[in-house]
């Protein structure tokens, strides 16, 4: 950060530290209740809130685009495979997090590329390793937990390496007008004023 004081130009380092917001969709209010209060645990981890209703969770998904959301599996009217599929549909890609008191579901979650899958009652332990995982990946990758889709990241990334609008349109084979119109977007899903500020914040390490 560059600071202006009484003419002299002062460049301050500053870490920039990101949390993680985390929604929790499961009919059973209790288990909500518990997964509530172990985010609240994690001074990384930032709680929107819980929904019993899937059909409403999809909703508050799309409109509140969480990084982490936790979800339960059979649920009713609708089971958290498809509220999954449902909601990555609609271009939003948050790390699900299946939470079931049952474990012969795991391998149909790895297969719909789910991030864990935790058994309750929830272990604090294990709740942890999951998240230090997704920091991991973080850190490997800074718009790997975004809401941007895949084609969007695919920008973003290039944007990060520092190429311009024409560089990234000739990379990706598509017109300057449309990498322009993916830099506005990004910066929007984002919450970001200027490329420069998301290369500060998003550039691998």
């Amino acid at each position: 950060m560059i600071i202006y004081l009484y003419g002299v130009t002062l460049i301050v380092n500053t870490k920039i530290v990101l949390k993680h917001r985390c929604y929790i969709i499961d009919d059973d209010r209790t288990a909500c209740l518990r997964i509530k209060e172990i985010i609240q645990m994690f001074p990384e981890l930032e709680y929107l809130g819980y929904n019993q209703s899937p059909h409403e969770g999809i909703e508050k998904v799309l409109q509140l685009e969480p990084e982490i959301v936790f979800i339960d599996i059979e649920m009713p009217g609708m089971d958290g495979f498809e509220v999954v599929n449902r909601t990555r549909s609609a271009g939003i890609k948050p790390c699900f997090i299946f939470i079931s008191a049952y474990d012969h579901y795991a391998i149909k979650a790895v297969k719909e590329r789910a991030f864990d899958y935790l058994l309750k009652p929830v272990d604090i332990s294990e709740f942890r390793e999951t998240i230090d995982r997704i920091f991991e990946r973080h850190q490997n990758d800074p718009l790997a937990s975004t809401p941007l889709t895949d084609r969007e990241k695919e920008v973003a990334r290039l944007i990060c390496q520092g190429k311009t609008s024409s560089e990234i349109a000739s990379e990706l084979f598509i017109s300057k007008y449309t990498v322009d119109t993916h830099r506005k977007t990004i910066l929007k899903k984002l919450g970001l004023i200027s490329s420069n500020e998301m290369i500060a914040r998003y550039s691998v390490k």
